[in-house]
């Protein structure tokens, strides 16, 4: 008997030890760390490490520009919270239960990009859109489209949700609603109501434009932050728009050829002279952000964030280095 007792005692203790739900950290602290966990230490001078410096800086001269303070004021106290309200009455909260695939992709993302998660939102629209809103009267939230979930794979939309946490991260989205005001073409979103009733300045318009070029970059970093193969950017970001995504800013371009963007990359990839990389003019500037994009792969910053992933054999660019690079690609044209 005392033999048995033993045996049934060993079996309890062998199935303790293989019951997989022990495994789950249930103590307080573990908890607080990732409800209160912070980018903070990848902040540098006020912006986050990963960010372009042109991002930054062009907000910052935009605050000095003439006519800037009341758009911003329309935009954050009228503009967004109009949208923020009729999406939260019209649309559908992601969740466990309800478009899970777009809750666990969103959780993966914000882990990643260590930040707290937004509420996501599904509209119904046959129009393939995803943008982000946050205001003083509602949580950041980041509003998917149907018609994007019926045209992305998962890892596309990934990417995608990526960019949105990105946005939000940087403080993007009054800017983005300005950019709206621009009547730059046809395919750019238009918020519901829109409460600055002033033409935007020439000066204004024409920093705005640049702005979107370089807050691009800053997005599509967070983008690749947030995808399990980074490498995979260049090629998916080709393939969304070839498909016939329009992105917020209405830019669409059904004929990448990505073959054609690695070929001009790869001639400028190990580049060690600034000074030195030229790239044809008659690229489009949509072209050129995918080339400047995939330079972020030999930034080290890019595996500060993801130290789960093999870094090359090689010396990486630092951060620094890797956006006077950026720079260089994009030009200084003033398209979009």
């Amino acid at each position: 008997m005392m033999a048995d007792s033993l045996n049934m005692e060993n079996n309890a203790a062998s199935q303790e030890v293989q019951n997989p739900l022990l495994k789950i950290d249930t103590s307080f602290r573990t908890y607080l760390n990732v409800y209160t966990r912070s980018f903070d230490n990848h902040v540098v001078g006020g912006s986050l490490d990963y960010a372009l410096d042109s991002d930054f800086a062009l907000r910052q001269k935009l605050s000095g520009i003439l006519g800037w303070g009341r758009l911003y004021r329309a935009i954050t106290t009228g503009d967004i919270s109009a949208e923020g309200k009729e999406c939260y009455m019209t649309c559908v909260q992601a969740g466990n239960l309800k478009y899970p695939e777009v809750y666990d992709i969103t959780k993966k993302c914000t882990e990643r990009l260590e930040l707290n998660p937004p509420t996501v939102l599904i509209k119904e629209d046959d129009e393939p859109r995803i943008y982000s809103l946050t205001s003083d009267s509602f949580e950041p939230s980041i509003v998917i489209s149907t018609g994007l979930l019926e045209l992305c794979s998962s890892e596309e939309l990934q990417f995608l949700i990526g960019c949105e946490c990105g946005r939000l991260q940087n403080n993007h989205t009054a800017f983005n609603f300005a950019f709206t005001y621009l009547n730059y073409n046809k395919l750019c979103y238009r918020p519901k109501e829109r409460t600055y009733k002033q033409a935007v300045g020439g000066q204004l318009a024409r920093m705005l434009i640049q702005w979107v070029r370089y807050a691009d970059l800053t997005t599509d970093r967070a983008g690749m932050i947030c995808l399990d193969e980074p490498s995979h950017y260049g090629k998916l970001l080709c393939d969304l728009y070839e498909k016939g995504y329009a992105d917020f800013f209405g830019r669409k371009n059904e004929k990448m050829d990505f073959e054609n963007i690695l070929e001009v990359y790869e001639k400028i990839k190990d580049e060690k002279e600034p000074r030195h990389i030229a790239i044809d003019k008659s690229i489009p500037a949509i072209k050129r952000r995918v080339i400047a994009g995939m330079d972020f792969l030999d930034c080290v910053t890019l595996y500060k964030w993801r130290m789960d992933i093999k870094r090359p054999n090689y010396q990486l660019r630092s951060q620094q280095m890797s956006d006077i690079r950026c720079n260089l690609i994009m030009g200084s044209d003033t398209e979009v």
